[in-house]
């Protein structure tokens, strides 16, 4: 059976001024712990601010669980209150009982009246000593020009000149490099006298997406110089392998060394754009 030792409620005052606090305590005692404690704090209470609702807090000395929560309130009403009682259900291996405090009557009111009707003297006039600071504050802005004038010219001195990028296009280089490779088009590498115009427009697609990319020309750079700083920067050795196939053939159609027919020029572009789109992801 469900039973409290003891269920109290207190203030630690039962007279206040509009305006001041008084804190209630509710404490319930019970003769071990392993208890549940529902309560619902009401949304209102006549005549009363609720300034804070702390949450129960417990504690166990001398074989007793206590149980307790703290509240504060106020009123701006002048007059005696009752703030109502409380109810709270306890719970433990699933029998329950509702608890109900006591109410709690508070006086409020003001603060008393002076009732004496002495006059008092009105204090005399004080004397008000007026400085000028007219020289402090020109002092100050001087100061302060001097201050923004400096700060001005070490930001002129430090600031840097914006670089335009390398090859500067509205197109991301990698939406440029696509819509070239796509322009490739033009080019038929089956005809002997566009072929190297085909694989001389492929190999500046890749240089300059890679100067994009990396913001510095490398157009001049050779096929060995792309391959070496490529592999030094992804370290993927498929990616590597697949371009220099690609520029390599390009460098023996440059030089003809080698007549590749339509196929392999068409795998050339596909290696590229291979290349071109594992950097884009990396």
């Amino acid at each position: 059976m469900l039973q409290a030792q003891s269920v109290t409620i207190k203030t630690d005052r039962t007279r206040i001024l509009i305006g001041e606090r008084v804190q209630v305590d509710l404490t319930v005692s019970l003769p071990y712990a392993g208890y549940h404690i529902g309560f619902t704090f009401p949304d209102s209470i006549p005549h009363f601010e609720v300034i804070e609702n702390k949450d129960f807090d417990s504690s166990m000395s001398n074989g007793t669980y206590t149980i307790n929560k703290k509240m504060i309130f106020t009123s701006f009403d002048s007059g005696s209150w009752h703030i109502p009682a409380f109810k709270f259900r306890l719970e433990q291996n699933k029998l329950s009982k509702i608890f109900s405090t006591d109410s709690v009557r508070i006086d409020v009111g003001y603060a008393a009246s002076d009732s004496t009707n002495q006059l008092r003297d009105i204090k005399p006039i004080l004397e008000v000593t007026v400085k000028d600071n007219r020289n402090m504050y020109i002092i100050a802005g001087i100061v302060l020009l001097i201050i923004c004038i400096v700060l001005f010219y070490l930001y002129l001195k430090r600031r840097k000149p914006k670089t335009v990028p390398v090859f500067h296009n509205a197109l991301s280089p990698f939406d440029e490099a696509m819509k070239a490779l796509a322009d490739l088009k033009q080019f038929d590498p089956g005809k002997s006298d566009q072929l190297k115009a085909y694989y001389s427009a492929l190999t500046g697609i890749f240089k300059k997406y890679c100067s994009r990319k990396m913001d510095k020309n490398l157009m001049n750079k050779t096929t060995g110089d792309i391959l070496i700083s490529l592999n030094n920067k992804f370290n993927n050795p498929d990616l590597v392998s697949m371009l220099a196939i690609a520029l390599r053939s390009a460098d023996a159609v440059k030089f003809a060394k080698y007549v590749p027919d339509v196929s392999a020029s068409d795998l050339s572009k596909e290696q590229i754009r291979s290349v071109i789109e594992l950097m884009e992801k990396e």
